[in-house]
């Protein structure tokens, strides 16, 4: 049987409509792909444009795309003129003027292949005005074109283009399959997994189903804030799992007022995710986690709480959070949430 997408991960209910629509010439003239950054959104759009022109689409043992092909390889080079990138570049939107380019070069006819192929990027980011403008041609499009419209999410998109491009979402990715395909494919992933394969699992757990934010987070750099983040989270949460201590309550308070306050709303935000898994995990041991890579250690300490604890921890966190967003003074709002929480007894 003739496989498709092969080195797209996860995402396989969406692979195989995608391969179906295209082996059976049902494909759309127009998909929006809806998905958060990093989860393939742009992958699959060139796996796609490589899908219709690959050479070997007929042949039942190659894959689909091949990759391999003269054609393939020109796609995924980006070096194809019968794929073309919208994007708004270094401005906030994607406005009307680049619609109108997109318009006028429809009626141009492909170069090398049979469909021309206009890859929308942040399509969310589009204004009403270029939405608009976008419509008459999204209606009405000559044969040979298809637009993919990549965003991370379609509600801001008019009702009457979702109306007209079927909605294909991607998925989060399992962080196995994460960990598997990073460790095969790259160097730095793989060593980090002999020498340090906590930090490993510390990145994929904080990607958050993310193949690009995990990407990221391989380099020591991006990972170093990330990780020092989480392990505030785990202190502050030791100090209320009943280990606490009054030294190391005002070590880490004095660390936290040292912090710039976006780093500390950061900080609240990391918080919110360690106690939502520790909701989840008092309920079902089957939970999918969000904060702890290690299930048996966030079922240990769900359990060193009541129910109404965590709710009510959840709820001073979030006044933290927000009296920070408002320009609230730091050590006030940090004094106040460790006395709410019953640290300062």
């Amino acid at each position: 049987m003739k496989q498709a997408f092969t080195d797209v991960i996860g995402n396989r209910a969406l692979r195989q409509k995608l391969f179906t629509d295209i082996t059976q010439s049902k494909l759309s003239h127009a998909y929006i792909l809806e998905g958060a950054a990093g989860t393939g959104k742009h992958m699959l759009a060139l796996r796609i444009a490589a899908a219709l022109a690959c050479e070997n689409s007929t042949r039942d043992e190659i894959p689909l795309p091949c990759m391999q092909c003269p054609s393939c390889r020109k796609i995924l080079s980006g070096n194809s003129p019968d794929v073309i990138f919208i994007n708004r570049k270094e401005k906030a939107t994607l406005g009307v003027e680049v619609i109108r380019e997109l318009k006028n070069d429809v009626f141009i006819a492909p170069n090398d292949l049979d469909t021309k192929i206009y890859l929308l990027e942040d399509a969310h980011l589009m204004t009403t005005q270029a939405q608009n403008a976008f419509l008459l041609t999204l209606e009405e499009p000559p044969a040979y074109v298809l637009f993919l419209l990549l965003c991370e999410s379609a509600t801001p998109l008019l009702e009457t283009i979702r109306s007209r491009a079927p909605v294909l979402r991607t998925e989060p990715l399992p962080t196995e399959e994460m960990r598997m395909h990073l460790c095969r494919t790259r160097e730095d992933a793989a060593a980090l997994a002999k020498a340090n394969p906590r930090e490993l699992d510390e990145i994929l757990v904080s990607a958050n189903g993310s193949m690009g934010r995990a990407i990221t987070l391989l380099h020591a750099t991006a990972r170093k804030p990330i990780l020092a983040r989480r392990e505030q989270a785990r202190e502050f949460i030791s100090l209320l799992s009943g280990s606490r201590n009054s030294q190391r309550l005002m070590r880490f308070l004095t660390h936290a007022t040292q912090q710039k306050r976006e780093e500390l709303v950061g900080l609240m935000g990391v918080l919110l995710l360690c106690l939502r898994d520790l909701l989840l995990s008092k309920q079902t041991e089957q939970a999918p986690l969000c904060f702890f890579a290690d299930r048996e250690e966030a079922l240990n300490l769900a359990y060193t709480f009541t129910t109404p604890e965590l709710l009510r921890l959840c709820d001073l966190v979030t006044e933290a959070c927000d009296r920070l967003q408002k320009n609230a003074n730091v050590r006030l709002t940090l004094l106040s949430l460790a006395a709410g929480a019953g640290l300062l007894q």
